[in-house]
């Protein structure tokens, strides 16, 4: 087979049958795609090789590997070495194309045991579930095998733990045998720039939930979202930075449009805990923009050479753009909180209670009083409340003191109610009498206080919207074109798994 046409990302199939994994195969299928068939998750041998060969037959694979990892290096497999290679072997003989052999075994059996794999073509792994210790070494060790191709895949605890393998996957791409990248949340920028760094392939899931390590995406995700194996040379970088970035539904927003409008570019996830940690990545992979979530809006405005005078009014931002050469500050929050709900009231003259005191709850609040709404702010911080309300000239009510409130509009401005606490509820709807909430929680798609406002009759408006409406204003501020907001949208819904209506 030319090289040229080798699949380039692989999807794992872990289940506890070969049937279960051939259903996984059907379910993911996809072109121009190779399998990982993890051996280790088997529990039914009764039939094994045979039905392995079978379904390599069906499922017409241009590639296959064998992979049996055993719980030292991270897997299910509890035999010994020579068990484990017995497995593979067989593996091997119905049909896969190349075997997973983990260097812990290798130690402990010594390099010969990679004889016993052939004809398949060899990867030995090295996989760290702890840390990301210097990559160099390890590479070292593992070349000195005899070994067609060398894995190494460690948690990334930093964002700056990308760079490491971003470092060794181009210092070793000319040899083409390297497959590298992190694992855990943090590690996704190396997973989705590995292919554009020189890793010889890349590896997803057989869909959502099905994932065999941390951090690992459905293949479909990675081609058709992320377009993993499409990067190259000039695909500018874009991204989202915050504490729960990995969970992010703008990859899928942006990604969506930046395809459609023909932009060769990528937007990938970058979760941290620390804003210095991410802009160290920024900075050296070039990025040419960044959405900023929590906790980081108005700690990256001490990070901008300039900053648009609503967001330093507000002292909250949350897109950057890199123009030539130079980090400038938007906050596109604001407008959006004034397209959503100008579409359902007339703001002038409306009163407003905005729930929360950070950034999303300081560009609501600023918005709403340029047009000309009476707003009451309440915070569990009391004290910060109290600051953005001499900011806005607003008025703050205490928390959990909403009884007998007459007020237009509900705005939560709070993470209450996100997931995986969706049960959280940041006010109670029955101790106050309104006519529209507004949730700018936007996973899950509709929140408990959503419903509760359905159930009562109220005009209820997903976080979606707002999500939808200040994307859009990023993209035009990134790209220079209009944004396609109907296809935004689509593709937020099709990530939270949520139908969508066509016309």
């Amino acid at each position: 087979m030319s090289k040229s046409l080798l699949p380039r990302v692989f999807v794992t199939l872990a289940a506890p049958t070969i049937a279960a994994m051939e259903d996984q195969a059907m379910s993911a299928v996809g072109a121009h795609s190779g399998y990982e068939l993890r051996l280790d998750y088997l529990q039914d041998l009764s039939t094994f090789p045979a039905d392995l060969h079978q379904m390599l037959v069906r499922l017409r694979t241009p590639m296959a590997i064998a992979t049996c990892r055993r719980a030292e290096a991270g897997g299910l497999f509890a035999g010994t070495v020579d068990e484990q290679l017995d497995r593979l072997e067989a593996a091997v003989h119905a049909g896969c194309h190349r075997a997973d052999l983990e260097i812990q075994s290798i130690d402990r059996a010594g390099a010969r045991i990679i004889e016993r794999l052939r004809p398949a073509r060899v990867i030995v792994s090295h996989h760290d579930y702890r840390r990301t210790p210097p990559l160099a070494p390890i590479y070292r060790k593992l070349s000195r095998l005899p070994a067609a191709f060398f894995k190494i895949a460690t948690h990334a605890r930093v964002l700056e733990d990308n760079l490491r393998y971003a470092e060794l996957l181009r210092a070793h791409r000319a040899g083409g045998k390297l497959i590298a990248h992190a694992l855990g949340p943090s590690g996704l920028p190396s997973r989705l720039m590995a292919l554009k760094w020189g890793s010889a392939f890349a590896y997803g899931s057989a869909g959502h939930h099905l994932a065999v390590a941390s951090g690992q995406l459905p293949a479909q995700v990675l081609r058709t979202i992320y377009r993993v194996d499409r990067l190259d040379s000039r695909t500018q970088v874009y991204g989202v930075v915050g504490s729960r970035a990995s969970i992010s539904l703008s990859p899928a927003m942006q990604n969506s449009a930046l395809h459609a409008k023909h932009v060769n570019a990528i937007y990938l996830p970058c979760e941290t805990s620390r804003l210095d940690d991410f802009l160290k990545l920024a900075r050296r992979l070039n990025f040419s923009g960044f959405s900023v979530t929590m906790p980081f809006k108005t700690a990256i405005i001490r990070e901008l050479d300039w900053v648009d005078p609503l967001a330093a009014e507000i002292q909250a931002c949350n897109t950057v753009a890199v123009q030539r050469g130079k980090w400038t500050g938007w906050n596109t929050d604001a407008a959006a909180v004034v397209d959503v709900l100008s579409k359902r009231l007339r703001l002038a003259g409306s009163r407003v209670l905005v729930l929360g005191a950070g950034g999303a709850a300081r560009a609501a609040s600023y918005a709403l009083r340029a047009e000309g709404a009476e707003v009451l702010i309440s915070a569990r911080r009391e004290a910060s409340a109290r600051k953005l309300a001499r900011g806005v000239s607003a008025r703050v009510v205490p928390w959990g003191e909403s009884d007998g409130l007459d007020v237009d509009i509900v705005v939560n401005a709070t993470p209450v109610g996100m997931s995986p606490h969706i049960e959280a509820l940041p006010t109670d709807l029955a101790r106050l009498r309104t006519r529209v909430v507004f949730d700018m929680v936007y996973h899950p798609y509709e929140t408990r206080l959503l419903a509760d406002a359905r159930r009562r009759g109220l005009t209820a408006i997903s976080g979606l919207e707002m999500l939808v409406a200040q994307g859009a204003r990023q993209f035009e501020i990134w790209t220079g074109q209009s944004a396609p907001r109907a296809l935004m949208e689509q593709a937020v819904l099709q990530a939270l798994g949520h139908p969508v209506e066509r016309d």
